[in-house]
């Protein structure tokens, strides 16, 4: 140190040559701004700036001020560090090349300040362990644990851990401290403090991003054990960062003594409450459930009495929060949420930090459809079905929107002209006017047509001449009897894409196919964007090892195959519309789309997935469908077979007998386009080795889809399959050819 302290002498003369003047003559302040200036507290090159006349001023205060005050005037000092110099503590104000300016947050084991790296002049905070904590080999044991813990998460989400060590000063005792990343913002509590709860929409992409950083750490084996609001940063741009994993329970130094009580009562698990040595994960889960309730009330989850016995003995008998009791016009999705995370069994509450990261991300576009604005922005529905039951049913389950039920076709039509709406539910056979009259009415209307989606339903229609309504101008179809989830989905994923066209795209409706831009060649003049798009997700699986390189041809092949072989009676007359079948097998590829926003860890691993990891796996289902609702909310006019894309790439992995996921349906209540892919994916993925398996040969896979897997695939289909399966045999080895 005494070196650069020469050199900076040297290079950097904090008084102009004609004024220098022998030590031992030198007044008071020229005196106190050397001993800043050689121990970095002022930094010689901002002195060395500064105009002279400045730098005289400087040097020769008024009586009312000292040099101090000149230096904190002249953004030479801050406030903090002129007080500390003047009660004696200038050797506190460096650690090593870090150089204190504040104080950020104070706590237990230690202050965090704002500090600064005095060569590259980079920001950071730096948490100083106090002196009392110091004595304590186990504190301070942890205390480094603590920054070794952080420094394994490179996440986004989770506030970084740059640097750690033990600064011994001159004649002073050591000090130990770790350097984080200095992130702008203030916490979560602070933000509901000042400014109230937060809106659904925000909670929901907030807590996604906290649950993300939180399955990074499970990933390494970390739990938190102290996920409260204090411990969740809010940049100014949105963005989540969780902070202080000072009581992190670590897989390989388990510190913690069985009967400590570690954690913050008002927001810990109940068996974190019993034992902080025996959680896991789940009890992070509990947390976050805890804090996501303060975020929306601004109220405490478990008030604290400040008698800690009883706010103990309270935690373990509390039962699982519900939001309703504070504010009934809470979202279901985030009711039903929070009630899971809180629930005291840990074995009923999510099981992965992953898996509420997806759930959030799920229905989070949703929740902020209506939230983020005023209530007079929620989406308005016209059910239009001559059955009363079924049209308060329909208005019950989209509860969150404002919906206007009509009885017949004449009513129906007055209500579009009186105001617009977002979705018309639209039943095929209704009195006065047809449905298919009232539909060709909308498209009509170039103004109604650019904002209104249709849900065509029928209990008479099969499936195959409800789906000829997408060639009209319908924009998705759904046959009744239908499970309420279904109706939900398809209503949410129309809704989620109302007034795009007219506002991004400058066209007026989903169905409404653009003029192409002239093309020298033929085939690009064809070619929907849809084709493009499928492809390149197909080149990144196959990068990933999820599926065989020349998949994105072999699957279309395959569908067209297994669609000849079926036999054109019922709804499987629609495989033989060419129209139809052509729109499937440019969509087909893109089933698997949600792979690609799965950990590589899961993908690549060599054994069997245990039932948390399937968990996970089985969320690309719903990340997929919401990734290619976007881009279909953004491009739908030029791509409206994204509507279909979502349909298959949601429910692909429902099985026939009712055992799929993710919503479980059963029989025909699987779109036919899920089931013929389905079919198609589960060939090639059986022939694909895994990992953990081998690939399978043909006769194997045709034995196993024939036996043990036969109720798990439409009967129908499976028997076309059965029939043609040396032909996908054939299609499969052309890739090797």
């Amino acid at each position: 140190m005494s070196s650069i302290i020469s050199q900076c002498a040297a290079d950097y003369d904090p008084i102009p040559p004609r004024e220098r003047i022998p030590p031992a003559e030198w007044s008071e302040p020229k005196g106190c701004l050397t001993r800043l200036i050689e121990k970095w507290i002022v930094l010689p090159e901002e002195w060395d700036e500064l105009p002279v006349e400045v730098r005289q001023q400087i040097l020769q205060p008024s009586r009312h001020e000292d040099i101090l005050d000149r230096l904190v005037e002249n953004h030479l000092l801050t406030p903090f560090q002129a007080d500390t110099v003047r009660q004696g503590g200038e050797n506190e104000l460096v650690l090593g090349h870090y150089r204190l300016l504040d104080v950020l947050g104070r706590g237990g084991m230690g202050t965090v300040y704002r500090a600064e790296h005095v060569h590259l002049r980079r920001q950071v905070a730096v948490k100083v362990m106090t002196r009392s904590a110091e004595a304590n080999p186990r504190l301070l044991h942890r205390f480094y644990g603590e920054a070794r813990a952080v420094a394994k998460l490179q996440h986004p989400n989770i506030v970084s851990c740059l640097d750690a060590g033990r600064y011994s000063p001159r004649g002073g005792p050591p000090r130990d401290y770790y350097v984080m990343e200095l992130i702008p913002g203030a916490d979560l509590h602070t933000r509901v403090v000042n400014q109230g709860p937060l809106p659904p929409h925000r909670v929901c992409e907030l807590f996604r991003q906290v649950a993300e950083a939180l399955a990074e750490a499970h990933r390494f084996g970390l739990v938190h054990r102290d996920i409260k609001p204090s411990n969740i940063l809010i940049t100014p741009d949105g963005q989540a960062k969780l902070l202080d994993f000072g009581l992190a329970l670590r897989p390989s130094h388990r510190m913690t003594e069985p009967g400590l009580v570690l954690g913050t009562v008002g927001y810990m698990a109940p068996e974190q409450a019993q034992d902080a040595h025996l959680v896991d994960a789940r009890a992070d889960l509990f947390s976050l459930g805890a804090t996501m309730y303060w975020a929306l009330t601004g109220k405490e989850p478990f008030p604290e009495t400040g008698h800690l016995f009883h706010d103990l003995t309270s935690r373990l008998q509390a039962p699982a929060l519900d939001l309703r009791r504070t504010n009934p016009e809470m979202p279901d999705e985030l009711v039903s949420m929070i009630a899971k995370l809180t629930d005291p069994d840990p074995e009923r509450r999510y099981q992965s930090a992953r898996a509420v990261a997806a759930t959030l991300a799920g229905f989070g576009r949703w929740v902020s459809l209506r939230q983020a604005a005023d209530a007079g922005s929620a989406p308005r529905v016209l059910i239009v079905e001559d059955d009363p039951r079924l049209r308060r049913l329909m208005a019950s389950l989209l509860r969150d929107c404002i919906c206007v039920e009509a009885g017949d076709g004449k009513t129906a039509w007055a209500e579009l002209e009186k105001a617009p709406f977002d979705l018309l539910v639209l039943d095929v056979n209704i009195p006065e006017l047809s449905g298919a009259e009232i539909l060709a009415r909308v498209r009509a209307d170039e103004k109604m047509s650019a904002r209104t989606r249709t849900l065509m339903v029928s209990g008479d229609l099969p499936s195959e001449s409800l789906g000829s309504y997408l060639m009209t101008g319908a924009d998705d179809y759904l046959e009744k009897p239908f499970l309420p989830p279904a109706f939900v989905a398809r209503a949410r994923g129309l809704l989620g894409r109302r007034g795009n066209s007219s506002t991004q795209s400058g066209t007026h409706s989903a169905t409404v196919h653009p003029t192409p831009a002239p093309a020298r060649d033929s085939e690009l003049a064809r070619l929907s964007p849809t084709e493009p798009l499928a492809f390149a997700i197909c080149r990144m699986l196959e990068e990933l090892g999820v599926i065989l390189r020349g998949y994105h041809e072999l699957c279309g092949r395959y569908v067209r195959t297994l669609a000849e072989a079926v036999p054109p009676e019922g709804e499987y007359t629609r495989l033989h519309d060419t129209a139809f079948l052509d729109l499937l097998v440019r969509i087909a590829p893109l089933h698997d789309a949600g792979m690609l926003l799965l950990p590589s860890s899961i993908l690549q691993k060599p054994a069997a997935l245990d039932a948390e990891e399937q968990a996970i796996v089985q969320q690309h289902t719903v990340l997929g469908t919401t990734v290619v609702a976007d881009i279909g909310q953004r491009y739908n006019a030029a791509m409206p077979e994204l509507g279909l894309a979502q349909e298959v790439i949601r429910s692909h992995h429902e099985k026939w007998d009712g055992t799929g996921y993710p919503e479980g349906l059963r029989g025909n209540a699987i779109p036919l386009a899920a089931r013929v892919v389905a079919l198609t994916a589960v060939y090639e993925s059986l022939r694909t080795k895994r990992p953990h398996r081998p690939a399978l040969s043909h006769n194997q896979v045709v034995r196993l889809l024939s036996t043990e897997l036969q109720n798990e695939y439409d009967p129908i289909l499976l028997k076309a399959f059965l029939s043609v399966a040396r032909k996908f045999d054939e299609i499969f080895q052309t890739r090797r050819r």
